[in-house]
């Protein structure tokens, strides 16, 4: 898990501006803070993909064209959750009292540090596994519903195995926490032939107006 600095930038809307040495150097302590306080964990769970999107056995099936069209031909899919950890949450809180400008830079670097222990998590998988893997597709993307949130999390036991829950508005806590479906395809894997995956979808996803969208 790392948080790398062009990330950093994306996600506080950055666009290839100036920036001097006082900001980055209070971007790098934001950064330092944060991943000491981290206590990145995961579960993950592999599941039989039915033809009408249902994991085979447990009556929860995947909603929407963009989910169907994003696991087209996988047979078996991984769902996973991770998160950063209640320690970051109450610092932030904490900063949120004290300084919005701390606040700021602190609520992002934990966004950039979530999503790259994701990377880790799913990068492990696919080392583990021999067909390759889709990218890791989160709800709330395209038209795949934030409800299947508070399935995904019933589903992994995330309450016990990693103290993440999820609320009756079907946001999590705590708050810099992921849950997402990856594809199992039956195309082999060769690292060697892998195509580079990206693991945040900005492809998939129909806020092209996005601030965070990434670029090519």
């Amino acid at each position: 898990m790392q948080i790398d600095r062009e990330e950093f930038l994306r996600y506080l809307g950055w666009k290839g501006q100036e920036t001097d040495d006082t900001f980055l150097q209070k971007l790098d302590e934001a950064a330092k803070q944060c991943l000491a306080l981290a206590a990145p964990r995961s579960v993950v769970r592999k599941f039989e993909l039915t033809d009408g999107l249902e994991l085979k056995g447990t009556g929860f099936f995947l909603e929407g064209k963009d989910s169907s069209e994003h696991l087209k031909g996988c047979r078996e899919i991984y769902l996973m959750a991770a998160t950063v950890g209640i320690g970051v949450e109450r610092e932030l809180m904490r900063l949120t009292q004290k300084s919005a400008n701390a606040a700021l830079l602190f609520d992002t670097a934990a966004s950039c540090a979530v999503e790259s222990y994701c990377d880790d998590v799913c990068d492990d998988l696919q080392k583990n596994n021999p067909f390759l893997l889709t990218a890791r597709f989160s709800c709330g993307y395209g038209d795949f519903p934030l409800t299947a949130q508070k399935d995904i999390c019933k589903l992994l036991r995330t309450d016990s195995q990693i103290g993440l829950c999820c609320d009756e508005s079907f946001l999590l806590t705590p708050r810099k926490s992921v849950t997402a479906v990856v594809g199992i395809s039956r195309i082999p894997y060769v690292p060697e032939k892998a195509p580079v995956r990206c693991m945040h979808k900005c492809s998939a996803c129909k806020n092209a107006g996005c601030a965070f969208r990434k670029t090519e």
